[in-house]
């Protein structure tokens, strides 16, 4: 779904950029907690093979590669890994079918979702919204398939929850030396322009944008990833993905014993 991943991408980078977010996200009574306290009680879990799969996050400093990662793993296997569908208020083009690009909706339902905290994150973009819905994940979820999705850091406790029980995955640029190199040929989308070339100040901004997640977020990441040849890093995320559904993990206790607020 490019045309929503390049949506979202915009409205996130004015939502650093200004005073005025532009994109919201999902936050449980939780969050605060959980963001202040970096330390909770865990234990082993094993997913049964009857349960439904762990979803998939991956996030990460824009511009590091989230979206292709994303877009190479669902393409590895179609038959295994799906995106979530989002919901969008702007009208299909012809040939869009609602349910298969978008689920398209009336600005009405949609601030519905939104007020009963449907979305894990939505936002604005040329006067239409765009969000990814909990109920979007649990389709494919629901489908026997491993729902692979990227959000804001912001976001992380919406989707820390005993039903989804998120594996999070955070993709990391590499040191500024490797990324000038490896990214010399490659482009990113801006406010102003579709897609350029990289500049010298975004990769710097890159940098910082990392530094300031693994500050703030570090304590809920199950796996990092140095996104530095993209070959070896979607190697790196397919190993990783498996390994989360099938081999023992930490997770919060509340996930095997939910209380209300989890």
């Amino acid at each position: 779904m490019p045309g929503f991943r390049q949506s979202i991408r915009l409205c996130r980078r004015r939502f650093h950029s200004t005073t005025q977010p532009s994109c919201h996200i999902r936050c449980p009574s939780s969050c605060n907690n959980a963001l202040n306290n970096p330390y909770e009680e865990v234990v082993r879990y094993q997913r049964h093979p009857e349960d439904t799969h762990r979803l998939i996050t991956l996030l990460g400093p824009s511009g590091v590669g989230v979206n292709e990662l994303r877009r190479r793993l669902i393409e590895m296997n179609p038959n295994i890994f799906q995106g979530a569908i989002p919901h969008t208020t702007r009208s299909p083009r012809g040939y869009e079918e609602s349910g298969r690009e978008y689920y398209f909706t009336s600005r009405e339902i949609f601030d519905n979702m939104v007020y009963n905290n449907r979305f894990f994150e939505f936002g604005e973009y040329k006067g239409s919204l765009y969000g990814t819905s909990i109920d979007a994940v649990k389709e494919v979820l629901n489908s026997g398939k491993i729902c692979i999705i990227d959000i804001e850091p912001n976001a992380i406790q919406a989707v820390r929850t005993h039903e989804l029980r998120a594996y999070i995955i955070y993709v990391k640029p590499p040191p500024l030396e490797r990324l000038r190199e490896t990214r010399q040929d490659s482009y990113i989308t801006t406010d102003y322009y579709v897609n350029r070339p990289f500049k010298d100040e975004d990769f710097q901004e890159m940098e910082e944008s990392a530094r300031k997640i693994e500050a703030q977020y570090w304590q809920f990441f199950d796996q990092v990833i140095v996104n530095d040849e993209l070959q070896d890093s979607c190697v790196q995320l397919l190993t990783a993905v498996q390994r989360s559904q099938d081999e023992p993990q930490w997770v919060p206790a509340c996930w095997i014993r939910p209380t209300a607020g989890s």
